[in-house]
């Protein structure tokens, strides 16, 4: 019997990001976050930097962070120049802007970056809607920082009057907005709640993680997963994971934590007929699957340490395309669990499995966000979103994304035909 997706609102957005002059984003580009995100293009294409975006927006929101969190992890030591559009025009100023689905318009929170001796925030529209006018001011005046926090007065017209004032920014949302502006950054704000505690995981895991920067959940990497774990002392985390693992070929029947010699916590791999080991001696396939599993299955918790969204690069490294097909079936039950999952992968297992997921009514065309990401000539990059029907069918794909396997397995039959023939 096939499980009906759960009920979720009338668009199943979530929220949508806009990003212009960041990055290889030279103009402006559209990702809606929905409860399934899918990020495919070629390698350069920018899907990395477009999900790392969702990371630095995350730790954005934290207090203390400023306008925009420059130590992030997601910007890898990155200087803000270095977080701008570096090709023609390189003097463009970032934008960013943040639309909370609603009736009968968006709430839009739109906000411009600069560096006038440190980090500024040069411009901010609160609007009901792209064309609303309902907040729009510049940066008129001296520039104070007390830390991260930057705080300055600001000129520009509310609901149609003049207005001046200063405004704090202790994180990307400010205090000193007028009410009805206030009242529109923070549903703005309550749309972009399952960005407060994103699990972002790079390609790379797991790695040694040089622990420079506390993170919300667990490091990029996964590395701190074993003390993150013991910390949260929830045995059932390591027993779904231990029975899903046991369900799948070849991959053991049992993870288990414990003190090593040195008095840290670590992941113990056991399978049938052998002693457990510890993690970092399993095969890669293993170690870059188990941080997407756990979080995945901590998140379903709702602890309140616990991840509230997945965003996860290459989630198909080092897996076999029987166990990437797995993967997603297990975080389908983490999106029906209430927590987004965001994907930025090449891989057509992935792709298929989500159709097959459409088909059999596991998953709604309006609960995934699929986009396609290129890169110009030019250097500018740009995202494409692609229609998904109710019979799985996608408009706008690249017919020749992934037709490589098709034309080398046409290749071979033609030359076993040709030998065949001239014998």
């Amino acid at each position: 019997m096939i499980d009906a997706p759960p009920m979720s609102s009338p668009t199943d957005r979530l929220f949508t990001l806009k990003l212009s002059a960041l990055r290889s984003f030279r103009d402006e580009a559209t990702l809606d976050v929905r409860p399934l995100t899918l990020l495919y293009g070629f390698n350069q294409a920018g899907k990395s930097s477009l999900l790392r975006v969702l990371a630095l927006l995350a730790d954005s929101l934290q207090v203390g962070a400023g306008p925009l969190d420059l130590q992030s992890p997601a910007l890898r030591d990155a200087t803000f120049k270095e977080l701008c559009w570096l090709g023609q025009a390189p003097n463009l100023s970032p934008w960013l802007t943040l639309m909370a689905p609603g009736q009968p318009n968006d709430s839009v929170f739109k906000i411009q970056f600069a560096d006038a001796n440190g980090l500024v925030v040069n411009r901010l529209h609160v609007t009901p809607g792209i064309e609303g006018d309902k907040f729009k001011v510049d940066l008129d005046g001296t520039v104070t920082r007390e830390g991260n926090k930057v705080s300055a007065s600001y000129a520009g017209s509310y609901r149609g009057q003049d207005w001046t004032g200063a405004l704090q920014f202790d994180s990307l949302f400010p205090s000193g907005l007028p009410d009805q502006a206030e009242a529109l950054a923070q549903r703005v704000r309550e749309a972009l709640a399952p960005l407060q505690r994103l699990q972002w995981l790079y390609a790379n895991r797991p790695t040694d993680s040089d622990g420079s920067r506390q993170t919300r959940c667990c490091s990029p990497d996964g590395s701190d997963l074993p003390a993150r774990l013991r910390a949260a002392s929830n045995q059932s985390i390591l027993d779904s994971a231990s029975r899903w693992l046991a369900q799948q070929e070849g991959l053991g029947n049992e993870i288990a934590l414990r003190v090593n010699a040195s008095g840290q916590p670590e992941l113990i791999h056991s399978a049938q007929g052998r002693e457990g080991l510890p993690l970092h001696l399993a095969g890669e396939g293993l170690r870059s699957l188990l941080p997407i599993l756990i979080c995945a299955l901590w998140a379903e918790t709702k602890l309140s340490a616990a991840p509230s969204m997945l965003a996860v690069e290459e989630p198909e490294a080092h897996l076999h395309p029987t166990l990437q097909v797995a993967l997603f079936d297990r975080l389908l039950e983490t999106i029906h669990q209430g927590i987004p999952v965001l994907l930025e992968t090449h891989s057509v297992y992935l792709l298929r499995a989500m159709q097959v997921a459409v088909l059999e009514k596991r998953l709604k065309p309006s609960q995934v966000g699929l986009h396609w990401v290129e890169q110009g000539s030019d250097g500018a990059s740009t995202v494409t979103t692609i229609g998904i029907a109710a019979d799985a069918t996608l408009s706008g794909w690249r017919p020749d994304v992934f037709e490589k396997e098709q034309e080398l397995a046409h290749r071979v039959l033609d030359l076993r035909w040709q030998q065949a023939t001239s014998q």
